[in-house]
């Protein structure tokens, strides 16, 4: 995965700089080897927690109303992505970490970031402007 300015940057500095923390974490795979795909998950899930915590406050903080969806979108991924670490011990849990990993993750950020993080970072500008 690439921040490609044109795609990803909301011009939000809390939410950009949590969007290139992901996106720097998911990149250090080192070979194919499980075990990275592993740790890796494993930092990704820890990061995207506290990264989820963070928007979460702010939709409080400022009455988001579009909040309920949102989280229910955090909620979903953090609860695949606990998912698939936890089965990472066979081997078909395994082929479908890596799977998940390299096919769904990235397609999920590009999604979640133009529809549910736009949003919000454009709520969250206006209401800090009033």
């Amino acid at each position: 995965m690439k921040f490609e300015n044109e795609k990803h940057l909301l011009n939000y500095h809390e939410m950009d700089n949590l969007h290139k923390e992901f996106i720097d974490i998911y990149n250090n795979i080192e070979g194919d080897s499980i075990e990275s795909y592993k740790s890796v998950m494993l930092k990704l899930f820890e990061q995207t927690k506290r990264h989820f915590d963070t928007e979460e406050k702010e939709m409080d903080e400022y009455s988001y109303p579009r909040k309920k969806e949102h989280i229910d979108e955090h909620q979903k991924l953090l609860g695949e992505m606990e998912y698939f670490i936890n089965r990472s011990n066979s081997k078909m849990g395994q082929m479908m970490l890596k799977s998940y990993y390299k096919e769904k993750l990235p397609g999920w950020f590009d999604l979640h970031l133009l529809s549910m993080d736009s949003d919000l970072s454009a709520f969250l500008k206006g209401s800090k402007q009033n």
